[in-house]
């Protein structure tokens, strides 16, 4: 390669790296006013560049946010109606990026919050901000940030309150069509004086969306991933004898899109590993549900309705409105056959475990009743299932546990005596089991007391007898 060629090699990637952040910093005002406009979308939230100066390597702006409270809460007496605060923007344009997050791309920027107003509240290192975000945006588009706040101590105060927190940590990505995200901090404490305390351990968040940033903010709904545990919370006062505590709490939620039917699948897990308190020892308690053939226009339909609605509004007549949208709606959620499923609900206690399951669909419906709420055409289209198993102590102790709340509601606080009423329990609840099986909603197998419920087109069925619900509807 001759020296005139090496030489104009060297003034074209020359010229690239000189003119690129004229663009680019174009490009990236563009594009925040985008991000703006899409939150501002969203309710209770909005946002406006009240300031914006743009050099040719670098920008700054000030970006004020309101958040208004009223609009997210019934009740807000105990918060202020509106919440307004400033972010301070400030960015490089590329390619070779020095700032922020050194590399080579299009943009590196930095948002932040000072949040000076709260250091009347809360300690922390005096050259930091409260909240602050970095990223980069690549050549292709695709952008990855990073965002933290600093650990936090309460100034002493009057009236006792402690509080401590760790720091927070987080990370993401933004492509064409992924968004994801992942953060948390090691542990949260607030006391108040000597008198109570709560505490929250090892908390972290993750999410993957396989959508756009913009797709996301405007609420369409996505495939995806995410999850939320928490290691430890624990709480206690000086009136209970016992901490009540909780552990290993996991939720995690994946959404499945079916392009050619136009539907989405939604399944939502939770575990708490255990509960301990004075009343309740508890250990594995699963909550796993999932729904099917969910129609998202309806479902995107649903979220912008919502969105539009004042919660300060009369609760029966957010209900007249929710009750006309669904009914609107309606046509296009049967036509999928849309199913409901508790997968699994269980857990394990000292007495004993529960496990219990069921689905149910609504099948078959071609046109609508009218009335629309005629309970015998509805439940000759809904196919429902299921199952309950409890072992037999602890369904004794189950028994014993709800004696002792009636009896503790009819009798005056004088009268209370735990020693007998606890007898009286004891008395009385293998008679209440005994009944529950003559009447035929229980069963016995092995050392368990179970329960079968089906309704398959118009006929119940429990435990293999047939009941007449349909029928004593019918003569009604």
């Amino acid at each position: 390669m001759s020296k005139k060629a090496l030489l104009g090699g060297a003034v074209v990637v020359a010229g690239v790296f000189a003119v690129s952040p004229y663009f680019t910093g174009s490009a990236l005002e563009t594009n925040l006013n985008e991000q703006i406009a899409a939150l501002n979308a969203q309710p209770a939230y909005k946002a406006e560049v009240v300031k914006f100066d743009k050099g040719y390597f670098t920008s700054s702006g000030v970006i004020h946010v309101t958040l208004d409270l009223g609009t997210m809460a019934d009740d807000t007496n105990d918060l202020p109606e509106r919440v307004e605060f400033d972010l301070n923007f400030d960015a490089q344009h590329g390619l070779l990026l020095t700032q922020y997050n050194p590399g080579i791309g299009l943009a590196a920027w930095k948002l932040s919050f000072s949040g000076d107003d709260l250091r009347k509240f809360v300690k922390w290192n005096d050259d930091e901000a409260i909240y602050q975000m970095t990223g980069s945006i690549g050549l292709f588009g695709d952008a990855e940030y990073r965002d933290w706040a600093p650990e936090l101590t309460s100034v002493e105060n009057k009236e006792g309150i402690a509080f401590n927190f760790s720091g927070y940590q987080g990370q993401g990505s933004v492509g064409q069509d992924q968004v994801a995200y992942s953060g948390g901090f090691k542990d949260m404490t607030v006391s108040i004086d000597d008198k109570a305390r709560f505490k929250m351990s090892k908390m972290n968040l993750e999410l993957n969306a396989q959508t756009s940033l913009a797709a996301l903010l405007a609420g369409t709904v996505y495939q995806g991933t995410s999850s939320f545990t928490i290691d430890e919370v624990s709480f206690e006062d000086v009136e209970m004898t016992q901490p009540l505590v909780l552990k290993g709490y996991e939720l995690t939620s994946r959404s499945d899109i079916n392009e050619d039917q136009d539907t989405t699948s939604i399944v939502v897990n939770q575990l708490l590993k255990s509960f301990e308190s004075s009343a309740l020892n508890a250990n594995d308690i699963h909550f796993d549900m999932s729904m099917d053939n969910l129609d998202i226009g309806v479902l995107e339909a649903f979220q912008q309705f919502a969105a539009k609605q004042d919660t300060a509004t009369d609760p029966a007549i957010l209900f007249e409105q929710q009750t006309a949208f669904f009914l609107d709606q309606l046509p296009k959620i049967i036509d999928d056959n849309p199913n409901f499923k508790i997968d699994k609900l269980s857990a394990s206690l000292e007495q004993g475990d529960v496990n219990a399951d069921m689905v149910m669909q609504l099948a078959d419906v071609d046109q609508l009743p009218d009335p629309i709420d005629d309970q015998v055409f509805w439940l000759t289209h809904i196919n429902s299932e299921a199952n309950v198993s409890i072992e037999k102590p602890l369904a004794l102790w189950l028994a014993q546990q709800q004696i002792l709340v009636q009896l503790r509601s009819q009798l005056p606080p004088a009268q209370q005596d735990p020693v007998q009423m606890q007898q009286i329990a004891e008395q009385q609840a293998p008679l209440v089991i005994s009944t529950f099986v003559q009447q035929g909603f229980l069963t016995e197998q092995d050392n368990a007391y179970v329960s079968n419920f089906t309704m398959q087109d118009g006929e119940f069925v429990l435990n293999g007898n047939e009941l007449p619900i349909l029928q004593a509807l019918q003569q009604q």
